[in-house]
């Protein structure tokens, strides 16, 4: 996760330093694909632009949108605070959706296509859900009623920077892209995302947010699309 993370920060602030350059060409395409690991699945399907840079080819801007799914079994979430409180939020089973807006930078070589990309902002939609409450400790505070009871949760719907705000939800990757022939190319990356639970109550520390983050490998197939 950690990699991941720098990957795209470092990525990031080059495309700050680059911004002030004059934009040359625009091209564009969709990857659709899934990440895999332990019995979950991340499926998505990403619209790209990449805008390249006047003496600059090789380095290239990038935007676009991506829906996405996690769908997995047995999972325990956790809020913020949860380093001190022992709480957790225990599921068994999720299927959320999400649509995002994503930012990130492309370096092309060729037929090879090497980046990184973040969500910016997006929404997640989903099943509602019992999770249970429990707590390592003895329970006390706010949420100490609804201790080893099901709590009515529902995935949280606005989701902003999820890379580094813990309570909100979305995806981050890293890849390489190899173009076979000019209609047709592969992707092979590596996803960090995080799935984020709201419950109808309050529970200890007024904490109504509960998270779970996910890494894994991630493959598609690739299609550009012309003007």
């Amino acid at each position: 996760m950690k990699i991941i993370r720098l990957a795209v920060v470092l990525f990031l602030l080059s495309t700050v330093a680059s911004h002030a350059q004059y934009p040359s060409r625009v091209t564009s395409g969709v990857d659709l694909g899934t990440g895999y690991n332990d019995k979950a699945w991340a499926p998505s399907i990403g619209y790209h632009q990449e805008l390249s840079i006047n003496g600059f080819p090789w380095f290239n801007l990038t935007w676009g949108a991506r829906t996405a799914g996690y769908y997995t079994g047995d999972k325990a979430f956790i809020p913020k605070t949860s380093f001190s409180s022992g709480d957790s939020l225990k599921f068994g089973r999720l299927t959320v959706n999400s649509l995002s807006i994503l930012a990130g930078i492309t370096l092309k070589f060729g037929k090879l296509d090497i980046g990184a990309n973040t969500d910016i902002i997006g929404i997640a939609i989903g099943v509602k859900r019992n999770g249970l409450y429990s707590k390592n400790s003895f329970p006390q505070g706010t949420g100490s009623e609804y201790y080893n009871a099901l709590i009515p949760s529902s995935p949280n719907f606005f989701n902003v920077l999820p890379l580094g705000m813990d309570k909100n939800s979305g995806q981050s990757e890293i890849f390489v892209r190899y173009w076979i022939t000019n209609r047709i190319g592969v992707k092979a990356g590596y996803v960090h995302g995080r799935t984020t639970y709201k419950t109808d109550v309050k529970l200890d520390n007024n904490q109504n947010r509960f998270s779970t983050s996910y890494d894994m490998p991630y493959v598609s197939i690739c299609f550009p699309l012309y003007n």
